[in-house]
């Protein structure tokens, strides 16, 4: 992987990350894929890009394999509780009954909760990516720009904001965008991403597809001509402190909830619930927000 400083205020920060993780500095003057005034870049051995939809798809072989019984396209409507423990879940084909209801439902984590009285504290943003045609020549790493808030400033950035800052626009502000580049096996390139408050389920922004086409021409010569092909968002739940909620929700024993992992979900949300599972997660624990 490539951590990128494209601009000079870039330059420091980049070179902390990548010597916290054993990365060594390399002249991109020398490859002309990129362009050739870059504040500078540094190779990270062992970073790569995760293929999300091939990871999904694993992920739910495995679980199928061991047991675990899908009912999709049934949706769970409410949690059942009785003497604050839970009974059941209330879904589109009838009720379940259960001892223990894990909720893992991305930016929606606050809704099923509320149905037994139970408020967690996860907000949505947005992020956008691209997909270009196929590159020629492709890119030679991974590429991250070294301009993406850490986990704890992200709610500072996306957190809810209040009725009076929605009234001044605050839901209309546009903001951040920071390159993400990684080739595919067809050829092509995902080219993303950005981080904004979403307080809608249609994609708010569309302007942001363009701040990326931008960010990405900036780096390299070889990608203006190439096609855009396609363009999505999608949303992510960012805790209060930026850090996930795993584990037990205070006042209803048998719920337990597994989300607020941001943008960072796919790589890390099999560590962190193996650690509900098997013990661990109690930096994540949701009491910490009661």
């Amino acid at each position: 992987m490539l951590l990128l400083a494209v601009e000079e205020g870039e330059l420091d920060p980049a070179r902390a990350y990548a010597e916290a993780l054993g990365g060594e500095e390399v002249d991109l003057r020398e490859d002309p894929w990129f362009a050739d005034d870059l504040a500078g870049g540094f190779v990270i051995e062992g970073g790569y890009t995760l293929d999300a939809m091939g990871a999904t798809t694993a992920m739910a072989e495995a679980a199928r394999r061991a047991g675990v019984d899908f009912r999709l396209g049934c949706e769970a409507k409410r949690i059942l509780a009785v003497g604050g423990r839970v009974h059941g879940v209330a879904t589109d084909e009838g009720v379940v009954p259960t001892e223990r209801v894990v909720v893992t439902t991305g930016p929606r984590l606050r809704f099923l909760p509320r149905t037994v009285g139970v408020d967690v504290p996860v907000v949505a943003s947005r992020g956008w990516l691209l997909e270009t045609a196929r590159v020629d020549p492709p890119p030679t790493y991974a590429v991250e720009q070294a301009a993406w808030p850490l986990q704890d400033e992200m709610p500072s950035l996306v957190g809810a904001p209040t009725l009076g800052e929605v009234a001044e626009g605050a839901a209309e502000q546009p903001g951040l965008v920071s390159l993400l580049l990684g080739a595919r096996p067809g050829g092509h390139c995902l080219i993303g991403t950005s981080l904004r408050r979403s307080l809608l389920e249609e994609p708010e922004t569309p302007e942001t597809v363009r701040r990326l086409a931008e960010r990405a021409v900036r780096i390299s010569p070889v990608l203006r001509d190439v096609p855009v092909v396609a363009a999505w968002s999608g949303r992510r739940a960012v805790s209060p402190d930026g850090l996930p909620l795993v584990g037990p929700v205070p006042g209803v024993d048998g719920l337990e909830v597994a989300g607020g992992f941001s943008s960072i979900g796919m790589v890390t949300i099999p560590a962190v619930c193996r650690r509900l599972v098997h013990g661990g997660a109690e930096a994540f624990d949701p009491a910490r927000f009661a």
